[in-house]
C-alpha cells in the first residue's frame, strides 16, 4: 500500500481537535463500538427534533480517524442509513453510484483533504427528525477493496456488504460548555459549538466492520505518534476501569 504524507500543521490540527472532542465525549472513541456521550451534554427532549446528522462508519480499528485513499472507489458503492421509530422508517441514501446525496458531504477532516481521498464520516446540512428511542441501521456496499490510512495504521476494507445496528451516541440541542473548559480559547469553544449544536451523532454501533491491517505506519510522524499513543492508552485504561466499576 502506498504511504501518505501529511504536513505537520494538518496532523497537529487533527490530533489536537480529536483529543478535545474525546475529552468532551468522555468516552473511548478509538473503536466505534457503542460509544456514548455523557448524559449531561445531551438533550432532555424525548420528542422528535429536527437535527443535522454526523456519522462515522463502524470500522473496528481506527484510532479517532480513518481516510480512504480512493474517493472514486468508495463512492462507487452505496451507503444507506435507516432511522426507525415505532412503525415508521426514514431511509436515507447518503451516496450511490458515485454521487453524494444533496444535503450531505464528507466530514472535513482534515480541513483540506488530499486530492482523491475521502474521510470515513459524513455530515448533513439537511435536518432530520431524531429522538432518543430511535433504532438505527447502516448499510455499506463496497464494490472493490478500499485502501485506507489512519493515524498509526494502514490497511483496507474488503469488498462486500456491511451492516450494523445501533443508537445515537449523542443528541445535542444547545451545547453546554463543560466547566473544565474554562481555560480553552474562545475560538476553540466556538468551533465545538458549531460541531455539536442541534446535531445527532451516530457512532454507537453494536457491530464493527473489521479492516485488514497491513502496516503500523500511519500519517503521524514518529515524534507525534508517541504522545498520540499515550492518549489512546490512557483512554483504554479508563474504559477498563469503567467496565470494572460496573461489575
Amino acid at each position: 500500500m502506498k504511504s501518505t504524507c501529511y504536513s505537520s500543521s494538518r496532523v497537529s490540527k487533527i490530533s489536537s481537535l480529536a483529543v478535545i472532542i474525546a475529552m468532551v465525549m468522555g468516552t473511548p472513541v478509538c473503536a466505534l463500538h457503542m460509544t456514548k456521550m455523557p448524559q449531561n451534554l445531551q438533550t432532555n427532549n424525548s420528542e422528535p427534533e429536527m437535527r443535522q446528522i454526523s456519522l462515522k462508519l463502524p470500522l473496528e480499528q481506527p484510532m479517532f480517524h480513518w481516510t480512504f485513499m480512493s474517493k472514486e472507489d468508495y463512492l462507487a458503492g452505496k451507503l444507506v442509513l435507516r432511522i426507525k421509530r415505532q412503525d415508521n422508517t426514514t431511509e436515507i441514501t447518503i451516496f450511490k453510484d458515485g454521487k453524494i446525496a444533496e444535503g450531505w458531504k464528507p466530514t472535513a477532516v482534515p480541513e483540506n483533504p488530499k486530492a482523491g481521498e475521502i474521510y470515513f464520516g459524513f455530515e448533513s446540512s439537511t435536518k432530520y427528525a431524531t429522538a432518543p428511542n430511535d433504532t438505527l441501521e447502516i448499510e455499506l456496499h463496497v464494490v472493490k477493496d478500499l485502501n485506507g490510512i489512519g493515524a498509526i495504521q494502514t490497511g483496507f476494507l474488503t469488498k462486500g456488504i456491511y451492516k450494523a445496528q445501533g443508537t445515537y451516541s449523542g443528541l445535542i440541542d444547545k451545547y453546554q460548555v463543560p466547566g473544565t473548559f474554562k481555560d480553552v480559547p474562545k475560538e476553540t469553544l466556538d468551533k465545538l459549538k458549531k460541531i455539536y449544536e442541534f446535531k445527532a451523532f451516530l457512532e454507537n454501533w453494536k457491530q464493527q466492520w473489521k479492516l485488514t491491517m497491513v502496516s503500523d505506519d500511519g500519517w503521524l510522524p514518529p515524534e507525534q505518534r508517541k504522545s498520540f499513543e499515550q492518549v489512546v492508552n490512557s483512554m483504554k485504561e479508563a474504559e477498563k476501569a469503567a467496565k470494572k466499576n460496573k461489575k
